[in-house]
């Protein structure tokens, strides 16, 4: 799917589909979803391919941001339906955990980022809830992640709640 590699390129090419068919009338799928990151947030798994690569729908919640976290997996995030704030988070030369970027996204705007260290980021809904696929190179809901708590610097490492 990804010819020549997982690289920027290749993962900005991968969103612009994913935008593409995101703006089809409906297409947000009606599934169960279940809580994510102990919060507001939930989402449901879409497809999973035996390589792993996995299909997600999330619906980030505008009460509160997800905690910090990773996916220990590269990904693209798509915007299907509301607003969208995402902070990409790195750490520092001496290894506080910051804001790198931060961008508002609305309906068939993405982001992409790389597998670890270049995965750390939390998000939130702007005004209502923001509907988002998801897609990473492994399925994340089977491994454990990494929470950051950018105040204390704690990090604990759990599966997805």
């Amino acid at each position: 799917m990804l010819t020549g590699g997982v690289n920027e390129a290749s993962l900005n090419t991968v969103g612009r589909l994913l935008s593409e068919v995101s703006r089809e009338p409906g297409f947000i799928p009606q599934t169960e979803m279940r809580s994510l990151h102990g919060g507001d947030t939930t989402s449901a798994v879409l497809q999973t391919d035996p390589d792993g690569l996995t299909l997600m729908l999330g619906k980030f919640s505008p009460k509160e941001e997800t905690p910090v976290h990773n996916h220990s997996s590269w990904g693209i995030a798509c915007v299907v339906q509301g607003r969208d704030r995402y902070r990409h988070w790195h750490h520092d030369d001496e290894g506080q955990l910051k804001v790198l970027y931060e961008k508002e996204l609305g309906p068939g705007s993405f982001v992409t980022w790389l597998d670890p260290p270049h995965d750390i980021h939390s998000q939130q809904g702007i005004g209502d809830p923001a509907f988002e696929l998801v897609l990473f190179g492994k399925n994340t809901m089977t491994i454990p992640r990494s929470y950051y708590n950018p105040e204390t610097g704690e990090v604990r490492t759990a599966l997805p709640q």
